[in-house]
């Protein structure tokens, strides 16, 4: 694998984006660093993409076709395509900044025990109108080793659009993207490139991401949704550094993943449930989401004789939780009423619950 010193490789994902991709690359273009490649992967585009693409003539771009195969095999593909010593990344409805690739690599240029930075920018209509600060969608910012953070939830940076990366370091760890993954496979690898790497926050603009119908994250359905969000949190679970994390962070992963993504997956449920990573918990943190596991099974009249199997063994490790004791005995002696009640509560928990994704997956 060669890594040219000082090369920049911008990996570019796109179908059907005859409306944005021009400008796009015209952003690349304009920075004022120019020792780039652009590895364009047209995922089987059947608009005008093709005959835009075309018109570049620049020998720093390389453009892939290949059939529609999602947007975690484009971005494989155009890993296995690079040879530049950092990795960048523009969606084709993107743009940078100018000075962007100059800023990014003059920083990673001299920090030698850094492997990644991220700055800010700035959200932007189908107009080009700014809308506010990538910023004001973020929890921290956060530097050093941020797997913590990010394996909580993707907010760490927004779109991968605003970071760089010493592209030696995904290699040697072979760190590709989840073709299983539709929503969001960008989170995913970010949290297999964080295991390994140390971040720096740059506080400045450098890109605009726009927002627009025709993002993926608008256009797919809710099903599919749920399923990528789920393949995230279960990938993100079985992180070998995640035993290592705060118990507060595993409790609000698996939070995420039991009662807010599969709560109505009662087989899919119940192998966490008894998986290890899940058994490390505290009795305190494992009863209490047996319990509230059980409740979405009642609340949606799924699977009732394993929903009191788990109130039972949520008894067996808090026995003083009021709460359990309450569902337990309702649900057998009143069940439906107790599936009225817990119906009632899911819905109000489901309708107040916010995507870890927020508006900036595409």
């Amino acid at each position: 694998m060669e890594f040219i010193t000082g090369k920049v490789s911008i990996m570019m994902p796109v179908f059907n984006g005859e409306k944005y991709i021009e400008s796009a690359i015209t952003s690349i273009l304009d920075q004022t660093y120019q020792d780039w490649e652009l590895i364009v992967v047209n995922d089987g585009s059947t608009d005008q993409t093709t005959t835009i693409l075309d018109r570049f003539q620049d020998g720093r771009i390389n453009i892939i076709h290949q059939k529609n195969q999602g947007e975690a095999v484009a971005r494989n593909t155009a890993l296995s395509s690079m040879n530049g010593e950092f990795l960048s990344f523009l969606d084709a409805d993107d743009l940078y900044f100018p000075g962007f690739l100059e800023s990014m690599t003059g920083f990673l240029s001299n920090q030698p025990a850094i492997d990644a930075c991220y700055c800010d920018g700035w959200y932007i209509d189908t107009q080009d109108i700014i809308l506010t600060q990538l910023s004001g969608q973020r929890r921290g910012p956060f530097e050093g080793d941020i797997f913590e953070p990010l394996i909580r939830a993707s907010d760490v940076f927004g779109p991968p659009t605003c970071t760089l990366i010493r592209r030696k370091l995904v290699h040697e760890h072979q760190i590709q993207f989840d073709p299983r993954i539709v929503i969001g496979p960008d989170w995913d690898f970010f949290i297999k490139v964080a295991q390994f790497s140390k971040w720096k926050y740059l506080d400045y603009q450098g890109v605009k991401y726009r927002v627009h119908q025709t993002n993926i994250t608008l256009t797919t359905s809710s099903s599919i949704r749920r399923e990528s969000l789920a393949i995230c949190r279960e990938n993100a679970i079985r992180n070998v550094r995640f035993q290592d994390c705060a118990e507060e962070v595993k409790y609000y992963v698996f939070y995420d993943l039991l009662i807010n993504i599969l709560f109505d997956q009662p087989e899919r449920l119940n192998a966490w449930l008894l998986s290890e990573n899940f058994k490390s918990l505290s009795s305190k943190n494992k009863a209490k989401l047996l319990r509230l596991s059980a409740a979405e099974l009642i609340s949606g009249k799924k699977a009732i004789p394993l929903a009191n199997a788990w109130l039972m063994d949520s008894l067996s490790l808090n026995r003083r939780d009021m709460k359990t004791f309450f569902i337990y005995n309702l649900n057998k002696f009143a069940p439906n009423l107790c599936q009225k009640i817990l119906f009632k509560r899911h819905n109000s928990v489901q309708s107040a619950h916010n995507s870890p994704f927020k508006i900036t997956a595409k």
